[in-house]
């Protein structure tokens, strides 16, 4: 045997038999170590977005069925967006409060200052609280929409048949 080579022991591979480069201790630290920091990291963002101000609300606005490519009506329909304190989305129009019940697929978001934001049933930004908005529609009577919230029981609504758009 060359005196170069290592020895060889029973199991005849010399290699085997050395200790791993990992004991115990090590092992245990490579698990524990990157957990406390990845929990250490949470906390972190979790105080950080504690006080953020960009929370909102979902709200639910009455919707009809009509989606783009239908048959639209001709009656206008305009106002700024707002809100009122029992979270209902309207339009102030030019002759007083529009009840709208928007096209298929649109909702609101409420954010932690009470103001109201309008998305198409493509998740776009339609309009925001104080911008106006104007489309067309029918004008119809609630109780064709029972079971919608936010609308008036005796007043005539606002069903839009078209493209919201935002003006001004």
């Amino acid at each position: 045997m060359p005196e170069h080579d290592a020895p060889e022991t029973e199991a005849g591979f010399a290699h085997w038999d050395q200790k791993p480069a990992l004991g115990r201790r090590g092992m245990i630290l490579a698990v524990v170590v990157p957990v406390l920091i990845a929990a250490a990291a949470f906390g972190v963002v979790s105080l950080v977005s504690e006080g953020s101000e960009t929370a909102a609300t979902a709200i639910k606005v009455p919707t009809n069925s009509w989606i783009a490519g239908q048959p639209s009506g001709s009656t206008p329909i305009q106002g700024t967006l707002a809100v009122d304190s029992r979270r209902c989305v309207y339009l102030d129009g030019p002759d007083g409060e529009v009840w709208p019940v928007w096209p298929a697929g649109f909702r609101a978001r409420l954010d932690s200052t009470g103001k109201v934001s309008l998305y198409d049933g493509a998740d776009h930004l339609v309009a925001r609280d104080g911008e106006g908005v104007r489309a067309t529609g029918v004008l119809s009577s609630p109780t064709a929409f029972a079971g919608e919230t936010c609308l008036p029981s005796d007043d005539e609504v606002a069903v839009v048949q078209s493209e919201v758009t935002r003006v001004g």
